[in-house]
């Protein structure tokens, strides 16, 4: 249990949120929370083992068992959270109108080890609230971090077509959610922070051989203040946070044009791999070299990406402990329109890298056939990735439909090891999930040449198709110590993905004729 990342998150000079410690009693208390944020939501809080597990619920808890909420977790709160009603200020982390909902006390209906049933990703409990009651249903979604599905169940308490009714009505609402104010024309406070001490180059900062404590380097005209260097991010490798900074640093050349004009999602791992870590998607501030876009990511709700411009930009988010880099698929100019969709052969337990080879071989089979190029790099996890780049024309929806009869295909032609089931609990023991559900707006896939928070420090790494035809490749043969050589022997294998823009309407319609389907309607102009 830990409070670090909910420290972090805040600055309890400016927010009335309680600082809050770990408690040493847990009475099973829980609490729901109307969050009039930047886009309404419900804060549902169980009181486990001295802090309050959290999830966000975007459309709030409900008693009708045929309604299966999203409820994505978040980090940990204290336990004086239960108490805490008032308004977050404008340019704090969740600013808006906070309230209690309902409270009350649960009780366990399977086992008596909350912890362990998380771990599961099921929870079965009792509400004893003064609006909810009965029992629900915390169930974690399969290949999700942080993705949950709160469910009612079937009892008593039970009501089917009962509907959520927020404390705040329209006219409250319209008074307290002003509008944000235009003078925050890119959406972010943009720091000057001042900087103290010696300044170095960055070329002459990394050549050295151990990175330690604070630095100051310059990039072009610009100084980063990099921190806490000799933190230990691997802790059996023993590579630390400047390990990271210098990584990207020296594969910069070759990272950022698949980042560029990209909003980025930050995973961030304040104390490595073996800590806790959050995802961050919406930044409040940033130094001035860090370019940022205000996108509507649901309607009503705005979010402040950080967009992926320069060698600066890569640093900053290495120093603030985010290992990965996660693009958008799209750009900012033209965010409706990708211009590549992904299959990620993610492997159940126990299956072979070489089944993954070839159910990722077949993959580029199916797309040959539908008249389109495809292009493999290791996940830098447990898979492998297939990319098809294509004209930006296309709408998210479109490509999304595309991509799903494609993957159909692919688990229709290897129906033994390959799956589009997304629940594990109704795959197979060995088989590879075909996942093209990272297709859609806002979605992303970890970016070529992105470190991993995986042992090893693992990379991953652009292939040839015909490394994938051996199957001698490992997802561990590519890490932080290894990548940059192996660029510079076989260039950048991903580059055609930059660059071979593809028609998709003689493959959509080529796809329609294998599944069967009336013939489509005309192609675009």
């Amino acid at each position: 249990m830990s409070l670090e990342i909910y420290h972090k998150k805040r600055d309890f000079s400016r927010t009335p949120e309680p600082h809050g410690k770990i408690s040493k009693t847990d009475r099973h208390r829980f609490v729901v929370q109307e969050h009039h944020a930047s886009m309404l939501h419900f804060d549902f809080r169980l009181e486990i083992e001295g802090v309050l597990k959290s999830w966000s619920v975007r459309r709030g808890p409900s008693l009708d068992p045929n309604e299966k909420r999203l409820a994505v977790q978040t980090e940990d709160h204290p336990v004086e959270y239960l108490k805490f009603q008032g308004h977050i200020p404008e340019g704090n982390y969740g600013a808006g109108e906070h309230m209690k909902w309902d409270e009350g006390t649960y009780k366990l209906l399977e086992g008596d080890d909350p912890l362990e049933q998380l771990e599961k990703g099921r929870l079965k409990f009792e509400l004893h609230g003064e609006k909810l009651k009965g029992a629900f249903n915390l169930i974690k979604m399969g290949g999700r971090d942080n993705q949950w599905l709160l469910i009612k169940s079937r009892d008593e308490e039970a009501k089917e077509g009962w509907e959520l009714e927020t404390l705040l009505k329209t006219d409250e609402l319209k008074r307290l959610n002003r509008p944000k104010k235009r003078a925050r024309v890119k959406g972010v406070k943009k720091l000057k922070t001042k900087i103290e001490g010696k300044v170095i180059s960055a070329s002459n900062a990394f050549k050295k051989k151990k990175l330690s404590g604070d630095l100051n380097i310059k990039v072009s005209s610009d100084v980063i203040h990099l921190t806490n260097l000799d933190k230990v991010y691997w802790p059996d490798e023993g590579y630390t946070k400047g390990d990271l900074i210098r990584y990207y640093y020296e594969i910069s050349k070759y990272i950022l044009p698949y980042l560029k004009d990209r909003p980025l999602i930050m995973k961030r791992y304040p104390n490595g791999i073996r800590g806790q870590f959050f995802h961050q998607h919406d930044v409040n501030e940033a130094p001035h070299y860090v370019r940022t876009a205000t996108l509507e990511v649901e309607e009503g709700h705005e979010v402040d990406y950080i967009v992926g411009d320069n060698l600066q930009t890569l640093l900053y988010m290495a120093n603030l402990g985010a290992i990965e880099r996660h693009p958008w698929h799209s750009r900012v100019a033209d965010l409706e329109h990708p211009d590549w969709f992904v299959f990620d052969m993610d492997p159940g337990k126990g299956v072979e890298f070489e089944t993954i080879c070839e159910v990722a071989l077949s993959t580029r089979e199916i797309l040959t056939k539908l008249g389109l190029q495809s292009y493999a790099k290791t996940s830098g996890s447990r898979g492998i990735h297939v990319y098809v780049p294509i004209k930006p024309k296309y709408s998210y929806e479109e490509v999304a439909e595309f991509a799903e009869g494609v993957a159909g295909i692919v688990a229709s032609e290897n129906r033994d090891v390959a799956t589009v089931e997304r629940s594990l609990g109704k795959r197979r023991r060995g088989q590879i999930y075909v996942d093209h559900m990272q297709n859609a707006r806002g979605k992303s896939v970890v970016a070529p040449y992105s470190v991993r928070p995986r042992e090893g420090a693992t990379v991953s790494a652009p292939l040839n198709w015909s490394e994938v035809k051996r199957k001698k490749i490992r997802t561990q043969d590519f890490t932080i110590l290894n990548m940059l050589k192996r660029v510079k022997q076989k260039g950048d294998l991903f580059k055609p993905v930059l660059s071979k823009r593809q028609n998709l309407d003689g493959a959509m319609k080529k796809l329609k004729e294998l599944l069967g389907e009336p013939k489509a309607r005309s192609a675009r102009a």
